[in-house]
C-alpha cells in the first residue's frame, strides 16, 4: 500500500512539474465588475500606503487583434495622483532561466509636469520590496512618449515615439545569469502583430548591479514611492500573462481543466456556434507532448495563432475572440506530436455579427 501511494504521488508531482513548464504562472484579464480598488480580488494584496488613490477597475478591457487576452473582462486603471496604491499578486516563485511577463498597456493622457514613471513590475517573493523589471514611460509631449525597462538601477529607454490612445503588446522578460550581478532585463512593443517566436534583438535592455533573489510577485503601482513623476497621467493595463516562455506568456491562454488522462488526442467543437465575438475551444492530450493551436480563414490565412508549446496529458479549453475579425467561416486546427502520437484535428466555426 505505501509503495502504491508513493507510486501515485511521485506522478502526480511529476504530472504538476510538467504542468508548471507548459502553462503559465499567472494571468488576469481583470474579469470583475468595475471597482473602486483592486485590492482584495482576485487574489490582489494591497501594500504600502492606504490612500485614495486606488488602482482600480474599469470599463471596458483592452484589445490587441490576435493576443490571448484581448477583450475579455475590465482593465486595471493607475490614475497616478499622489502616492497611490500599491498592488501586488503572488506566483510560484522563480530563481533560475527566464521568466516573461505580456500584457496590454494604453497611457490615455498625460499632464505638462508628468516626467517619467512606472505602473508595472516584477518584484521577489522574499518579504523585501526589490522591484524590477519595471516598464516606464517617459513623457515627450502632450500625445507622445518613450517606453523604457528598468532591471534594478537606470532605465533604457527605446527611440521608438508611441502615441496616447493607442492599445501596445508588451512582453518584459528577466534573465537569470550565473555569477553575481549580470542578469538581465528586457522590454518588447508590438504595435501590431503577435509574434510567434521571440524576437532576436529587443526594443530595449538592460544590464546592470543588483541581481534578484528570485521573482515571485506581479506589481500594479499607482505612483507609488515614485515622488508623483507621472503627475496624473491615466495609465490602462490589462490581459497579464506570466510564463517561463515565450509561447507560457504571450501565446498562453490555455487553462487546464482536467488532468484525467484521455485515451486518444481530440479537438472539440467550440462552444458556442456560431459565436459572437467570442467562443470556447477545447482539446485533450493522452501524454506530454507538443500542441499547436491555429485559426484560419477560408483561404487559409492564418489569423490567430493560440497555443504553440509542451503540455502535460489532460483536458484544455482555450477563449479565441473574433472582435476584430469579419463575419464568416473559420478553421481551427491542432496540431500534435508526442511520443506515440502524431497527427492533426480540423474544425470549422462560424462568426456572426
Amino acid at each position: 500500500m505505501k509503495i502504491t501511494k508513493l507510486i501515485t504521488f511521485t506522478i502526480l508531482l511529476f504530472l504538476c512539474i510538467q504542468n508548471l513548464y507548459s502553462q503559465n504562472l499567472f494571468k488576469d484579464d481583470f474579469n470583475y465588475p468595475v471597482l473602486d480598488s483592486l485590492e482584495g480580488n482576485g487574489g490582489w494584496v494591497r501594500a504600502g500606503v492606504n490612500t485614495s488613490s486606488n488602482v482600480q477597475v474599469k470599463s471596458p478591457g483592452l484589445t490587441y487583434p490576435g493576443y490571448a487576452g484581448s477583450g475579455i473582462g475590465n482593465t486595471a486603471y493607475l490614475s497616478n495622483i499622489g502616492e497611490g496604491d500599491n498592488v501586488f499578486h503572488n506566483f510560484s516563485p522563480q530563481a533560475s532561466g527566464k521568466i516573461y511577463m505580456s500584457f496590454m498597456v494604453r497611457v490615455d493622457s498625460m499632464t505638462s509636469t508628468a516626467t517619467t514613471g512606472y505602473n508595472i513590475c516584477f518584484n521577489q517573493a522574499t518579504g523585501a520590496t526589490f522591484f524590477n523589471t519595471a516598464l516606464y514611460t517617459k513623457r515627450l509631449s502632450a500625445t507622445t512618449f518613450n517606453f523604457g525597462i528598468r532591471k534594478s538601477l537606470a532605465v533604457s529607454y527605446s527611440n521608438t515615439v508611441y502615441n496616447t490612445n493607442t492599445t501596445y503588446l508588451v512582453v518584459v522578460k528577466y534573465s537569470f545569469v550565473n555569477g553575481n550581478d549580470n542578469d538581465s532585463a528586457k522590454m518588447y512593443v508590438f504595435t501590431s502583430g503577435v509574434p510567434a517566436t521571440e524576437p532576436s534583438v529587443p526594443t530595449a535592455f538592460k544590464v546592470d548591479t543588483l541581481d534578484v533573489v528570485n521573482i515571485g510577485q506581479v506589481v500594479l503601482t499607482n505612483s507609488y514611492a515614485q515622488n508623483g513623476s507621472l503627475k496624473s497621467s491615466s495609465v490602462k493595463i490589462d490581459g497579464i500573462r506570466v510564463g517561463l516562455s515565450w509561447a507560457g506568456s504571450i501565446l498562453s491562454g490555455i487553462d487546464q481543466i482536467s488532468n484525467l488522462i484521455p485515451e486518444e488526442y481530440s479537438l472539440s467543437q467550440n462552444y458556442p456556434n456560431p459565436f459572437n465575438p467570442s467562443t470556447k475551444i477545447g482539446f485533450k492530450i493522452p501524454e506530454e507532448g507538443n500542441v499547436r493551436l491555429q485559426i484560419f480563414d477560408v483561404t487559409g490565412r492564418l489569423v490567430s495563432l493560440l497555443a504553440d508549446d509542451r503540455f502535460s496529458p489532460g483536458e484544455y479549453s482555450v477563449n479565441f475572440s473574433g472582435e476584430n475579425l469579419s463575419s464568416g467561416t473559420y478553421f481551427y486546427k491542432m496540431d500534435f506530436n508526442s511520443k506515440n502520437h502524431t497527427g492533426s484535428k480540423l474544425m470549422k466555426m462560424t462568426l456572426v455579427k
